[in-house]
């Protein structure tokens, strides 16, 4: 009953969140005069081509053990939700979340875009990941907003969901399995 309680609490959180990332999102430009709304046409295949390249630089700079530098992928005010952890508020806190995964040797990153759909300067983006500290390999899946800011895609809001993890020996063990997502 406890697990049931869990899954459908943490549903109902993630359907809350999905429902006001679209409607804080929307696409509607009404407040925007029509010259800058011609300037600044969405283009999704050029924004999901800015975002692979900001993913590669936040991989990069994981894999340099620079949390600094990695921390620069999110926008200044980014929310970062981490799976059963406190959620982070602000590039600095992200800053020092990160700087605890690097100390941790958690720096090989793999992202894969799953789902992308955006407008204006911003872009949903489903993703599975893993992330490998040599020893453990962590393999989950996340929503982020990504938003254009300084002319760079940055993380706004992230929220991920570990789904397993497991050893990197020969017997690839499993240590953790969710099955609720």
């Amino acid at each position: 009953m406890k697990n049931l309680i869990k899954h459908l609490n943490g549903t109902k959180v993630l359907a809350s969140i999905i429902l006001l990332l679209f409607m804080s999102i929307g696409c509607n430009n009404s407040g925007q005069s029509k010259e800058k709304e011609d300037k600044e046409t969405f283009n999704l295949e050029d924004a999901k081509k800015g975002v692979e390249k900001s993913i590669i630089g936040f991989s990069s700079a994981l894999a340099k053990g620079d949390a600094k530098a990695a921390s620069n992928f999110y926008t200044k005010d980014a929310v970062f939700m981490p799976h059963n952890s406190p959620i982070v508020i602000g590039r600095d806190s992200i800053q020092a979340a990160l700087a605890g995964f690097i100390n941790a040797g958690f720096t090989k990153l793999n992202v894969e875009s799953t789902w992308s759909q955006g407008c204006g300067e911003y872009l949903v983006d489903t993703e599975k990941w893993t992330l490998s500290n040599g020893e453990l390999e962590i393999i989950g899946k996340s929503i982020v907003v990504w938003k254009k800011e300084d002319g760079i895609w940055k993380q706004y809001k992230d929220m991920e969901r570990k789904s397993t993890t497991f050893t990197t020996s020969k017997s690839s063990k499993i240590l953790t399995n969710d099955k609720n997502f």
